[in-house]
């Protein structure tokens, strides 16, 4: 079978990690190379970052990302395992790397400007409003503009002739 690369984004147990960050981490690699993947990166992202609800009662979370070279039939069973480790994982997002851009994905993770790039593409997202008009919302009048018209209701004046 081809070996895939796989970035892998876990959110850990902020108390698990704080306490033993490279205890964590060792269990990840080993989770990982047990299914016979190969760990091309691993670093921190963000291990103290507030989290939006909270996981598994936990109100904050460490983020850390693994970039592995793994055979595709062996992901499912990795997943698997990741998820039978509630205590440390609480929650991962594994995805493939298409390959013209590993090379280029994983020069940009090794930077320490790296980690700050990615966060500040996150709160630059999260400031996004979203156009009324592409999710099927009314978009409001500008100026004298009339309203455009609706589509399937009809007001009184719009009444057929008899």
């Amino acid at each position: 079978m081809a070996k895939q690369v796989y970035e892998t984004l876990f959110l850990l147990d902020p108390t698990k990690v704080s306490a033993d960050a490279e205890g964590v981490k060792n269990q990840l690699h080993a989770l990982i190379e047990r299914h016979g993947g190969a760990i091309d990166l691993s670093r921190p992202w963000d291990y103290n970052h507030k989290l939006t609800y909270p996981i598994k009662k936990q109100k904050k979370g460490s983020f850390h990302i693994v970039y592995y070279t793994c055979e595709s039939t062996k992901v499912v069973e990795l997943e698997r395992d990741f998820a039978l480790q509630p205590e440390v994982i609480l929650r991962q997002l594994t995805t493939k790397l298409d390959p013209k851009w590993k090379d280029e994905i994983l020069k940009v993770a090794r930077e320490e400007q790296g980690n700050a790039f990615a966060l500040r593409g996150m709160q630059e997202e999260a400031q996004v409003q979203t156009d009324p008009a592409a999710i099927g919302g009314e978009v409001p009048p500008m100026g004298d503009a009339p309203p455009p018209p609706r589509r399937g209701r009809r007001d009184a004046g719009d009444a057929k002739p008899e």
